[in-house]
């Protein structure tokens, strides 16, 4: 098991002991930035919905930010509570406009929990992605439909070039979705609204021979 190395100053917040609690190897050191180190050059800075508005205001976060990205590969804030309703008195686009700021600009994501629990399973989630991938493959294609001419639009908009309407016409001139994959170039080129640079990438699909081809898995997310 990775070791989930956390911040002397954390040690006593609660989360440090949920961590462990939930199985993970939690190791206490002194770090110059960062609250927790979930793998090799990715840390977390963790910061209450209210403090993280204080350090916005104070321009501290900014100082921090530098450090992080100087010492990680890449770092991530978590804030925990609700950004809306703490006492502060900054304005609702300017508290926006930093996290936008924080996030494109700077390069570090910023996530938000609800609750310490949260924040535990977010880390130990963070560090599994960071450390063994997503574990299962996403599939192309999601929201799978379930009556026939429904999942046959499905199967036709997966064709290059094919969107919902192109297929609704392909499927009504061809009647089928296995006529549609086995008409040639020129029975495709009868169908209005299917232009010859989508008849050459859908035939070009079909017909592409994959055997002795590797077929990468999809990175993880």
């Amino acid at each position: 098991m990775a070791r989930l190395i956390v911040d002397s100053r954390e040690s006593r917040s609660g989360l440090a002991q949920l961590l462990a609690q939930r199985g993970a190897d939690v190791v206490v050191e002194e770090l110059e930035v960062g609250d927790y180190v979930l793998a090799d050059g990715l840390a977390v800075e963790r910061k209450a919905a209210s403090d993280f508005i204080l350090s916005i205001e104070n321009r501290r976060v900014f100082a921090q930010l530098a450090t992080l990205k100087a010492t990680y590969a890449r770092a991530f804030i978590v804030v925990e509570g609700n950004l809306f309703a703490t006492r502060s008195s900054m304005a609702e686009d300017a508290l926006l406009g930093a996290m936008s700021y924080i996030s494109l600009l700077e390069g570090v994501p910023i996530l938000t929990t609800g609750t310490t629990a949260q924040t535990a399973t977010l880390l130990l989630t963070m560090q599994r992605h960071a450390l063994e991938g997503l574990g299962y493959e996403i599939a192309l294609r999601a929201g799978k439909p379930r009556d026939r001419l429904a999942q046959s639009q499905y199967l036709v908009e997966g064709l290059p070039g094919v969107g919902p309407t192109a297929a609704r016409k392909l499927l009504s001139h061809f009647g089928s979705a296995h006529s549609v994959f086995t008409a040639q170039a020129e029975e495709l080129r009868q169908v209005a609204g299917v232009g010859p640079k989508t008849v050459t990438m859908v035939r070009e699909v079909l017909e592409f021979d994959t055997r002795g081809v590797s077929i990468p898995k999809p990175p993880p997310t």
